[in-house]
């Protein structure tokens, strides 16, 4: 008996492999089933949180901006610039790194990479979810202004500029993702190299609208535009780590894992030099009203608590002990780091946007106005459901698309 156990076992009878196919078959028709109910849920719970916004929608409606954001003369730009700003690092971020699979080979990178390619395209909708409620209300034919925007030509601005590359950028990733999962490997590639480029030109002029300013010497600061970039990649690089995470079943996530770990952290100690640098060159080297403006985010100002806890504690220390306790191989705190570097890069956007407004005189004989910004519910419920439009887009394509077989360029 023991005998021909062992030989049905080792599936000589032909009855044992039967049973393992089926027991097989079972298994990933009941995995294939929770995927596509955790799918599901999440698709429900970003609707929900998109819905947030419902209330300041009816706020813009009924009152307008100037009432329901928290906006002023002296600080303009709020909570749905600095939004904007954000989502558009994660989508250039994660665009960039997963170019780098495409175009240059990387093959640690390539893991998930049809996920990630529709994780950017997601992330720049909600960047332009969040600047259509920024730009004059809903009340104006927001893609009608753009189009007439556009075609006056005024290639002198850097906002047309930022226009002209984004209505390019938003329709390659599109095509990216739609290459991918196709299997067109050719296509794919030319598409993503073109978006490697086009990525890191488009969010650079994004930071010259900011840099060209030079009636805000925080955002004229030297490296203000390659601490743009560099935080937009941390980004990416987090978003990344925490997609991996919840996909580590897929081939070789290991190997992407410390790939994508040992990235992080240099790039987070590159931010960290950056601003550890910033502080001194700005509040030492600088003219005084950019000093008056470091001075807010370290001498105790109202951005001090953002600065210290918020983007650097935060978003760069406390991710680098993380990625290196782990050894740069531990999926669990590999996550926690990449979620904690977003959150990190979000508070240096706020910081560096609301700190280049806070100050201001008539004249140089002056002291210095510090203003005040805090933002009103209105931009807060918006801000919140920019992150949920985002994750319509995301989990509705997972449910559509075939994401899973990944292809390489």
């Amino acid at each position: 008996m023991p005998t021909v156990s062992l030989l049905i076992r080792k599936g000589y009878f032909g009855a044992h492999p039967i049973i393992l196919t089926q027991r097989g078959n079972s298994m990933q028709t009941k995995t294939i089933h929770a995927s596509k109910r955790s799918k599901e849920g999440l698709f429900i719970l970003s609707l929900l949180i998109a819905a947030a916004g419902l209330y300041g929608m009816v706020q813009v409606f009924n009152h307008g901006q100037e009432s329901s954001y928290n906006i002023s003369r002296e600080v303009p730009w709020g909570l749905l610039i600095i939004g904007y700003s954000f989502f558009v690092a994660v989508s250039v971020g994660t665009a960039t790194i997963s170019a780098l699979a495409h175009v240059f080979g990387i093959e640690s990178f390539h893991v998930i990479s049809k996920k990630v390619a529709l994780a950017s395209l997601a992330a720049l909708i909600g960047a332009f979810y969040l600047i259509f409620w920024e730009l004059a209300g809903p009340f104006h034919l927001q893609a009608l202004r753009l189009v007439v925007y556009f075609t006056e030509f005024k290639i002198t601005s850097p906002i047309w500029w930022m226009v002209t590359f984004y209505m390019l950028e938003l329709p390659l990733l599109a095509l990216e993702v739609y290459f991918l999962v196709s299997h067109k490997r050719n296509a794919a590639f030319y598409a993503s190299l073109i978006g490697f480029f086009l990525g890191l030109i488009a969010y650079g002029t994004l930071a010259y609208v900011f840099a060209s300013n030079a009636t805000h010497p925080l955002w004229h600061a030297n490296g203000f535009t390659l601490f743009f970039i560099l935080s937009a990649l941390a980004a990416g690089a987090g978003l990344i780590l925490l997609m991996l995470a919840f996909n580590r079943q897929a081939p070789n996530t290991g190997k992407a894992l410390k790939g994508l770990s040992t990235l992080l952290f240099l790039l987070l100690f590159s931010l960290l030099f950056m601003d550890a640098w910033n502080v001194l060159i700005n509040l030492y080297g600088a003219d005084s009203e950019l000093s008056e403006t470091m001075r807010l985010l370290i001498g105790g100002g109202p951005l001090a608590i953002n600065f210290y806890y918020g983007e650097i504690g935060l978003g760069i220390v406390l991710p680098m002990i993380l990625l290196a306790a782990g050894r740069f191989r531990s999926f669990g705190l590999g996550a926690l780091a990449g979620l904690l570097s977003i959150i990190g890069v979000f508070f240096a956007r706020y910081d560096i946007i609301v700190g280049g407004q806070l100050l201001s005189r008539p004249s140089s004989q002056m002291p210095f106005t510090v203003h005040h910004y805090f933002p009103s519910l209105a931009e807060l419920t918006l801000f919140v459901s920019g992150i949920g439009v985002a994750g319509v887009i995301y989990f509705l394509g997972s449910m559509v698309l075939n994401l899973d077989e990944e292809v390489h360029a």
